[in-house]
């Protein structure tokens, strides 16, 4: 293996680990750092001597720790194993970062769930480079600008919801009007962030938010909410439920096909409990249909016969004791106690000695001959 006797790497500018492809160095060789660089030594695993910018000859007295744990001879051009590690510490403004999939917000205003799209960037410089390649880099060749947007992606993601979500709840602001509050919003997320960051040796620069984007149906959503909301404050809860309850019955009449549409319009509406017992009674109205009043029928010739009549005017016949329903005036058997037809009780019904009629109980005279009852 061929010995090394001057050390340099130019890396690409994204990349900001880079590992040196050789690991046989001689000491008395030199180490150059370019500007904005630092070069850290390992052995064994372990993070050792670190140097800044500027040419380094290697001796013992600059690689005190490497020195103690390999105990490298004196003088000479020793050859000695160690791995070398350049990191580029220039600040980057442009890592670019956004939202694969939204970001589902409660509008705190109009109690609706968003779906919200948040783009934006920032900038990162290594800090601290022995933090950063211990507990970032590791035994990794190298690491570019795409390695720490994959790698601090959640991390971004989770404060930009949380900091969405808290701002808009304390401010009761609605979603349709974070672009007006992007400026705070983004130095809010910044200082979450950067204690983050500190913990991997590296500084967090800025931080913004360009954009909040919303799908336009959702958003006419909110904009309807809007106007509703407006509309109501400007008539009153009662008015604008009163209005509310004259659009659902026009749009009802307007569909008669459709028997339900009072009751579950109005219910939707949230026009109120004391609308939907109203509404309820109109909805069985239509749906129900109307009884017609069958009178006495003469059971040997079929004639129709008025109500009350003994003998029947066609054929004579004499008629059999029947009652009449004072529900539904359907004809039924004089053993009858409820009505085969509504259902009503009709046990309560009583004869006229007088007259014959039938009369419901608690009547004091007759009301097809004016006697009094017994």
């Amino acid at each position: 293996m061929a010995v090394v006797d001057r050390i340099k790497y130019d890396g690409p500018p994204d990349f900001l680990v880079m590992k040196y492809p050789k690991d046989n160095i001689t000491m008395g060789g030199q180490l150059i750092v370019n500007e904005s660089q630092e070069a850290l030594f390992f052995k064994g695993g372990q993070a050792l001597d670190l140097f800044g910018p500027g040419t380094h000859t290697l001796s013992t007295k600059n690689l005190p720790i490497l020195q103690k744990l390999v105990n490298l001879p004196f003088g000479g051009n020793t050859p000695f194993t160690a791995e070398i590690f350049f990191i580029n510490r220039v600040a980057r403004l442009d890592y670019k970062w956004g939202t694969k999939t939204p970001i589902p917000i409660e509008d705190p205003k109009y109690r609706v769930l968003i779906s919200i799209g948040c783009f934006g960037q920032f900038g990162l410089r290594v800090s601290d480079s022995r933090v950063f390649v211990t507990q970032i880099v590791g035994t990794m060749p190298a690491w570019d600008s795409n390695m720490v947007l994959e790698y601090f992606r959640g991390l971004i993601l989770t404060k930009v919801k949380d900091s969405v979500a808290k701002y808009l709840v304390q401010n009761n602001i609605s979603v349709a009007a974070i672009t007006a509050y992007i400026d705070d919003l983004s130095q809010q997320v910044e200082q979450k962030l950067r204690d983050e960051f500190a913990k991997y040796g590296l500084e967090l620069l800025r931080f913004f938010i360009h954009s909040v984007t919303i799908p336009d149906e959702e958003l006419k959503r909110i904009q309807k909410g809007g106007f509703e909301r407006l509309e109501m404050d400007q008539l009153s809860d009662e008015r604008y439920q009163r209005m509310r309850s004259f659009d659902v019955m026009e749009a009802a009449a307007s569909n008669p096909g459709a028997p339900g549409t009072l009751m579950a319009a109005g219910i939707g509406l949230g026009v109120g409990a004391q609308m939907a017992s109203p509404m309820a009674e109109i909805a069985q109205k239509v749906t129900q249909p109307a009884v017609v009043p069958t009178g006495l029928i003469c059971p040997q010739c079929k004639a129709k016969l008025p109500d009350g009549a003994k003998y029947c005017s066609e054929c004579g016949a004499q008629l059999p004791s029947l009652l009449i329903c004072t529900s539904c005036r359907t004809t039924l058997p004089a053993s009858s106690r409820f009505c085969h037809q509504c259902g009503a009780s009709v046990t309560s019904a009583a004869t006229c000695p007088s007259c014959g009629a039938q009369y419901p109980a608690g009547v004091k005279f007759c009301n097809q001959c004016g006697k009094p009852l017994a």
